[in-house]
């Protein structure tokens, strides 16, 4: 049977992006490039790259061009569990950048989150996660002093905060409470990011507990095109 020209298109560039070849984030020559490369009409080169939208490959942007995806976050919010636990089971080679520290005053949401009064001190630390070297998301976790000061003697680019809290300072996460929402990325955390400002994203936030104390609340911002909420769901039969 024979392969329709688009599908041997798409495939080659298919293989491009796996091979490392067009990374996330690179913009492709533009269309009649594409084309002329390939020795096709506009026609036959718009279906070849209609299938690597669909297979979410590719991203096109109106006015800017087409650009190779960020891999994305397939995340189960019924599951208490770590992003970068999920992408590293998957083989994603994930890293951790920590951005600075932060001995400051908790905002309104902090402080009632954590249980601290009015004007009450933390300490806020704020990570990028990236992905193959392609930032994924936005991370600033906030804490009371008495454990963020013993927080910022670890290492968190190589140890999870979740572990330095369970190992270290015996504190043991045992449930949590997340709020995800739809936003607009602010200047900087689009900079950050990669992103340009106002993009929709995702943000997430979390408040964990240890037994009955709150011991970090976790704002996250995931750019929208990164991230896919899932649910595993049931019908209950009828009598």
């Amino acid at each position: 049977m024979r392969v329709p020209r688009y599908h041997r298109i798409a495939e080659a560039l298919r293989e491009r992006i796996r091979d490392g070849e067009l990374t996330a984030g690179e913009r492709l020559p533009n269309q009649r490039q594409l084309a002329h490369q390939f020795g096709v009409t506009l026609m036959t080169l718009r279906q070849a790259l209609e299938v690597l939208e669909r297979e979410k490959l590719i991203d096109r942007r109106h006015g800017l061009g087409t650009f190779v995806a960020a891999p994305s976050i397939d995340y189960d919010i019924l599951a208490l569990r770590r992003f970068a636990g999920d992408l590293t089971a998957l083989g994603e080679q994930v890293t951790t950048r920590v951005l600075g520290n932060l001995f400051g005053v908790a905002d309104r949401r902090v402080a009632a989150a954590l249980g601290l009064g009015s004007r009450a001190r933390i300490v806020a630390v704020e990570r990028l996660r990236l992905v193959d070297g392609h930032p994924m998301s936005l991370q600033r976790s906030f804490l009371p002093p008495a454990v963020g000061e013993d927080v910022l003697k670890s290492d968190l680019t190589t140890t999870p905060l979740r572990q330095v809290l369970e190992l270290k300072l015996g504190l043991p996460i045992t449930r949590a409470r997340e709020t995800v929402a739809a936003v607009r990325l602010g200047p900087r955390e689009a900079r950050e990011l990669g992103c340009a400002a106002g993009v929709p994203a995702f943000e997430s936030e979390r408040v964990s507990y240890s037994g009955a104390r709150a011991v970090v609340f976790d704002r996250v911002f995931i750019p929208g095109d990164r991230f896919r909420i899932t649910r595993e769901l049931t019908y209950e039969q009828q009598a």
